[in-house]
């Protein structure tokens, strides 16, 4: 074997290594703020068609978003989330969201 070819190997040390020293939780380069996630998950919500989610409090860390409020009926609480997860940069979200039928008058 050539003895340049002996060292190819080594070449891929610094690679394994540089992939190995990355934080298991960093987010991409372009992906949106926390902030500005929140504020994209409020604002898709406030334009849901079918209303509902003015109660829905709207937090987010490192990319999970969390729900938490009351809505009436389960389906808009499975519509909350499907809306928050379609917001770039939403990396998981935490569905913390009670069901509570409206006060019969």
């Amino acid at each position: 074997m050539p003895r340049c070819l002996r060292y190819i190997p080594l070449l891929f040390v610094p690679v394994i290594w540089g992939g190995c020293l990355l934080p298991a939780d960093s987010t991409p380069i372009d992906s949106p703020s926390d902030a500005v996630i929140s504020t994209n998950v409020e604002a898709r919500l406030a334009e849901e068609e079918q209303g509902g989610f003015a109660g829905i409090l709207v937090a987010t860390e490192q990319g999970t978003v969390t729900l938490a409020g009351t809505v009436q009926k389960a389906e808009r609480k499975a519509r909350a989330a499907e809306l928050a997860r379609q917001v770039k940069g939403v990396r998981r979200v935490k569905n913390d969201l009670d069901i509570r039928a409206a006060p019969s008058p």
